[in-house]
């Protein structure tokens, strides 16, 4: 299989507390031999204190402009855990935990895989 991901670097959202920065961007992700586009939320998120930290993060978001859902009841474990200084970014083959699916892109078909459209509302930080 062929997969390739297509970097954007604006932020679209940041913020930060006593231990944490973060700021989010979109970023798209391209699955050529699927067929399959699409756009989604990365979160980059960097430990600015002097410890250890283990964290949730917490996408709260809007679906097809309708009620405001969580990512806080995922079935997988979301905790994260960054040493004095490390940052991580989401990526939506590697580290899906730092990642908000946002919406499919038209394909080589000339279609959409879906219509479906997640708009990112804000982040929380569940320590």
């Amino acid at each position: 299989m062929f997969f390739t991901g297509l970097k954007a670097q604006e932020a679209i959202y940041s913020g930060s507390d006593d231990k944490l920065t973060y700021k989010v961007t979109v970023e798209k992700y391209a699955d050529e031999v699927n067929d399959r586009f699409n756009e989604y939320y990365a979160l980059e998120i960097t430990n600015t204190s002097d410890e250890q930290l283990t964290f949730t993060p917490v996408f709260n978001f809007r679906i097809n402009q309708g009620a405001i859902k969580n990512t806080a009841s995922r079935d997988q474990d979301q905790s994260i855990t960054l040493a004095p200084g490390q940052t991580l970014k989401g990526d939506y083959k590697e580290l899906r935990k730092l990642v908000l699916f946002k919406q499919f892109l038209v394909g080589k078909s000339g279609k959409k895989a879906s219509e479906t459209m997640q708009t990112l509302e804000s982040i929380s930080i569940n320590y």
